[in-house]
């Protein structure tokens, strides 16, 4: 029987990669609309202005931004299988992958939103950043000291 605590950091983990899934497919539908703002800002260039004058590298921005949304929709994909799989059960090395992977994800799309000044991509990014927090705090006693049931 699995713990409590398991059970709850596994529920969380699911809602956190498909929070990450959702912004994947917003970003991927919508990313004119959600990424024009902070380029503008940014740069102090509308984004009309930037594919005008350069139409090569904005299609090679657009290229990069679609490669990384697909990244972004892979991990969560997987963070859902992982969470509802090897999570669930309280294996080490899970907690582990999404310690690591959930810094790396997370971690550095709120600096590199912070460092765009862009508050809307910043507070989606921190959600996902707290809700992997949540996700590894709940089990993290079951899972590192060694009392999750294993099968």
């Amino acid at each position: 029987m699995e713990s409590k605590a398991l059970k709850t950091g596994s529920i969380v983990m699911v809602v956190m990669a498909v929070y990450g899934l959702i912004l994947g497919l917003m970003w991927l539908f919508a990313a004119e609309a959600l990424t024009t703002p902070v380029f503008d800002s940014f740069t102090g260039q509308t984004w009309s202005d930037f594919v005008t004058a350069n139409a090569k590298a904005a299609d090679l921005w657009i290229m990069n931004n679609r490669l990384t949304v697909a990244m972004a929709i892979a991990v969560s994909i997987l963070g859902i299988f992982l969470a509802l799989t090897s999570y669930r059960k309280g294996e080490k090395w899970s907690w582990f992958a999404f310690l690591v992977s959930g810094i790396i994800v997370w971690g550095s799309n709120v600096a590199y939103y912070i460092t765009l000044a862009s508050l809307m991509n910043t507070v989606l990014m921190s959600i996902g950043l707290v809700l992997l927090i949540h996700g590894l705090v709940i089990p993290a006693k079951a899972i590192l000291g060694g009392k999750a049931d294993k099968k």
